[in-house]
């Protein structure tokens, strides 16, 4: 008699396992990307003699059915010294209603159904002496890859987005050697 009843007791738990791993695993959660298509034109926001400052703006969206806490963004700029060498490049992003200056993305939650802008900045500073403007004149197309970290119901994720940028837009929002602005 004992048996019957151990055997029920742990066949109830099993049963009752089942059912909430099988509700999990339905269960909605977050679907936050980066729409890369609706990157707004790149802008020129600072020059000086060896420092130039760019940003674009791209929007968060989570079209999932659950809120998501989206703990890290931050951009990798694809710009290796053997394509161009004549300045480097540093990157941030914040969010549009968080701006920081200390190159630091706050965290946030993301609302099911709900959008944020992001704003990327892109920091370039002329290497050996160079005046910024010579030094962008022979920009290269470059990628920046837009990592991001967050979690709903399930496990933390990684994702990542890519842009392109193209050398064409640096070299005339600068004026290239000497000109515009």
């Amino acid at each position: 008699m004992f048996f019957y009843i151990l055997g029920g007791i742990i066949g109830f738990l099993v049963l009752a396992f089942a059912l909430i791993c099988i509700y999990a695993f339905y269960k909605g959660t977050d679907d936050t990307t980066i729409l890369v298509e609706k990157m707004s034109p790149l802008k020129l926001e600072s020059i000086s003699e060896t420092e130039a400052v760019f940003t674009t703006e791209l929007p968060m969206v989570n079209k999932g059915t659950e809120d998501a806490a989206i703990l890290d963004v931050f951009p990798r700029p694809y710009l290796p010294q053997e394509q161009f060498d004549a300045a480097t490049v540093f990157g941030h992003i914040e969010t549009f209603n968080r701006r920081r200056n200390d190159n630091y993305f706050e965290a946030m939650i993301l609302k099911a159904g709900s959008q944020c802008q992001l704003i990327l900045t892109l920091r370039f500073v002329a290497n050996d002496g160079r005046n910024i403007r010579d030094a962008l004149r022979d920009m290269v197309d470059m990628d920046v890859a837009i990592y991001y970290n967050g979690l709903a119901r399930k496990d933390i994720y990684i994702r990542k987005a890519f842009i392109t940028l193209m050398g064409e837009q640096f070299r005339t929002l600068v004026g290239g050697a000497g000109n515009g602005k």
